[in-house]
């Protein structure tokens, strides 16, 4: 098992700054949804490098993104033996 970033979209959505998407050097792995308003990981694309975790907690001061793992994850997909599955 892994590391995935999840964002906790009562406090992405509250502040609103888009960082953690400018930053992140895997493409499309960060990205802004607007009609949560707040920013979201695609799990395989993540890499666990934790730059979304600096930028959020250390420049924009917010705390939003969080390093868990993967079992443990609150929503957006099901492990299966077979891989991957989206909710």
């Amino acid at each position: 098992m892994y590391y995935i970033a999840e964002v906790d979209k009562d406090i992405c959505s509250a502040k609103n700054c888009h960082l953690c998407t400018q930053y992140c050097p895997e493409s499309n792995c960060i990205n802004y949804s607007e009609s949560d308003k707040s920013a979201y990981v695609s799990v395989d694309r993540c890499k666990a490098c934790e730059i979304c975790v600096y930028i959020c907690s250390d420049i924009a001061k917010n705390d939003a993104i969080k390093m868990k793992w993967i079992d443990d994850l609150n929503e957006g997909f099901v492990i299966k033996k077979t891989g991957v599955v989206l909710r």
